[in-house]
């Protein structure tokens, strides 16, 4: 009984800590927000602009040079239907890998907040991760826009959207905890970040499906936490079909194990920031 009290208070350290900071915790994401683009002549126009050319060079790349299909019988036949499945794949990347790249040298360049006792430090990535996503929501709006312009399709599916995207937002806040706690003590964690997010990204399913992966290799594919919640994500917000529930309770609990370990790993470490800093 004393094991599984000392396991719930664990899992609740972090929703403690920032709903007891949450006047702080606003205090920073809108900071974030505001200092992204400050000084910009388009301002919030680039959230859309970002995600809107992307979208285009990959589609003349793929979908008009390359001529790609995605092997969705019901969409295959549409012209647009590769890129508005690419993007939602997009979508997601973006949201995990800019959360993390932003973290590598976050505590670094807020030294003046790690001489400060009182100061929730753990509260930083979290902030970020949250800018993020919410600069992230203008690729969703774009991508259900474009489902219903291109591809005439909006199921009532996406309403279980949740059970993707809270997974992937645990995932990304936990590798983010960690990221930013390395970063304090070795300067390589951004470059060394940088080019494990290329690899990551041609390991997830973005531009092909997985069905072209050859069978041998699949396994590869399939042990990259973002391949599950790309391709459950699409069936809710493209393909109108329920998820998979047992791999979104996967998904699930494995994205909490990754934050708590992540949180724990910042905790523990913060302790020698002052000293190395």
């Amino acid at each position: 009984m004393g094991a599984m009290l000392k396991i719930l208070l664990d899992i609740l350290a972090a929703p403690r800590l920032l709903w007891h900071h949450r006047s702080l915790v606003r205090q920073l994401v809108k900071r974030n927000i505001t200092a992204r683009y400050r000084g910009s002549i388009l301002g919030l126009f680039w959230s859309f602009a970002h995600p809107l050319i992307m979208l285009a060079v990959y589609t003349f790349v793929f979908g008009i040079i390359f001529k790609a299909r995605w092997g969705v019988e019901s969409l295959d036949e549409n012209r647009a239907a590769f890129s508005i499945i690419m993007f939602c794949g997009m979508a997601l990347f973006n949201l995990f890998s800019e959360s993390i790249n932003s973290c590598g040298n976050l505590i670094v360049f807020h030294t003046n907040f790690v001489k400060k006792v009182i100061f929730p430090l753990e509260i930083l990535p979290l902030c970020n991760v949250a800018t993020s996503f919410f600069f992230g929501m203008a690729w969703f709006m774009l991508l259900l826009l474009g489902a219903v312009i291109f591809l005439d399709t909006l199921s009532w599916t996406l309403l279980l959207f949740p059970l993707t995207i809270i997974p992937l937002l645990l995932l990304t806040s936990g590798i983010s905890l960690a990221v930013a706690a390395f970063g304090v003590y070795l300067r390589d964690i951004p470059q060394l970040v940088a080019v494990l997010m290329q690899i990551l990204f041609f390991i997830t399913p973005i531009i092909y499906p997985v069905s072209l992966v050859p069978e041998r290799l699949q396994w590869i594919v399939w042990l990259n936490p973002l391949t599950p919640v790309v391709e459950e994500s699409r069936k809710l917000l493209l393909y109108g079909q329920q998820p998979d529930y047992l791999i979104c309770l996967y998904l699930f609990l494995f994205s909490l194990t990754v934050f708590q370990l992540g949180f724990a790993c910042f905790v523990k470490m913060k302790k020698g920031f002052a000293d190395v800093l």
